[in-house]
């Protein structure tokens, strides 16, 4: 009787703190799963989530012999619009793969993210799966094509607030990048003239391509940029937000990319389609001449005729020469970004219910941990 009592009790705690917290932790879960090239595992999964309590547990076990138990435990289950949603497809939809795709979804709406970026009247929700960016407000959905990280170099999943929007940034390319990628051309002058790279020593010197070899490239002691404008690999227009893992939104130099089925391409950051519709989104308060000195920026056509003029006149004088009034804007207020992986989902332009790929196989992990906890 007393193996009873207490298998009962651990199955009944188990029971109510996954229905309520979840039943997997994606700390543990997405934090195991790549290695980097030291062999250390990559971090995936930086949203902060609310985990079970002592205090969670005492409750639940003050109410397992009272009389209202039952109504206990069906309280716990989330009642989120967006759980609720795929629950209710769940109950109509009778294809397997996409009833195992609505019951892991329906997994992650249970995970407690502090900060839920969705429960604000506007953000911007990047979506992996899908491969779409929504920039959403109480009156409007601004929906963009996103190109994002590789398998072997995914984007983390991750919730910030983009604080600062940069014009014509100059890119300084990660040493991951460095090793993997650039040092086989150490000597090729042509090859960084054609990137537009500079090297560059630790002290500010600039080092003639011809001149450093591989292993110097590898070693640490220089960094490589590449310079701003057209054919830079970050575009004209980038959104930071503060993130340990140095990824953000930007422009690409590469817009056919963007009609290609699948867009997982990139080191880890994200490519989107319209960073000047999305600049506007960040940026609602601006005055038409602050707009066009960014289109002017960035080489669009300006809308004024303030900016028409001015345009006419710094051609007049400097010929084709680039034309840069600002470089760089703060948001105020600051814009929540959340970075998710859902592969059932209630699109938030339409609100169907749609499906995606397991592009990350995120879902294929998912669904061994929770096997376990299924009828």
């Amino acid at each position: 009787m007393a193996r009873i009592e207490f298998n009962l009790s651990r199955a009944y705690l188990k029971f109510i703190s996954g229905q309520y917290y979840g039943f997997l932790n994606p700390l543990r879960l997405f934090n195991k799963l790549d290695k980097d090239n030291n062999g250390a595992y990559r971090p995936l999964f930086d949203i902060s989530i609310q985990l079970p309590e002592k205090e969670f547990a005492t409750n639940a076990l003050s109410k397992a012999n009272s009389d209202d138990v039952l109504e206990y435990i069906m309280s716990l289950e989330p009642q989120d619009p967006i759980y609720l949603a795929l629950k209710k497809e769940l109950q109509k939809d009778s294809i397997k793969e996409h009833r195992q795709k609505l019951i892991l979804n329906m997994e992650r709406c249970r995970w407690k993210i502090k900060d839920y970026p969705l429960n604000e009247k506007k953000y911007v929700f990047v979506n992996i799966p899908s491969q779409n960016l929504w920039a959403i407000q109480p009156d409007s959905v601004l929906s963009m094509k996103i190109c994002c990280g590789a398998f072997h170099t995914k984007t983390p999943l991750l919730i910030s607030k983009i604080n600062l929007v940069q014009f014509n940034p100059e890119w300084g390319i990660p040493m991951s990048i460095i090793k993997k990628e650039v040092s086989e051309h150490a000597g090729d002058s042509a090859y960084f003239a054609r990137h537009r790279y500079s090297i560059i020593q630790n002290d500010g010197d600039t080092i003639n391509p011809a001149e450093i070899t591989s292993a110097e490239l590898r070693s640490g002691n220089y960094r490589i940029s590449q310079k701003s404008g057209p054919g830079n690999s970050l575009g004209r227009i980038i959104f930071r937000f503060p993130n340990k893992f140095d990824v953000y939104l930007h422009d690409t130099n590469n817009p056919g990319a963007f009609q290609n089925e699948r867009r997982t391409i990139s080191h880890g950051c994200v490519r989107v389609q319209k960073p000047f519709q999305l600049t506007m989104f960040v940026l609602p308060d601006l005055d038409e001449w602050t707009i066009d000195k960014i289109r002017l920026s960035v080489d669009i056509k300006p809308e004024t005729d303030k900016g028409k003029n001015y345009l006419q006149n710094f051609r007049h004088k400097n010929g084709a020469k680039p034309l840069r009034l600002i470089n760089s804007l703060r948001t105020n207020p600051e814009t929540p970004v959340y970075i998710a992986y859902y592969t059932a989902f209630p699109n938030p332009s339409t609100h169907d219910i749609e499906f995606w790929p397991d592009r990350y196989e995120y879902d294929k992990q998912m669904w061994q941990a929770l096997k376990p906890f299924l009828p």
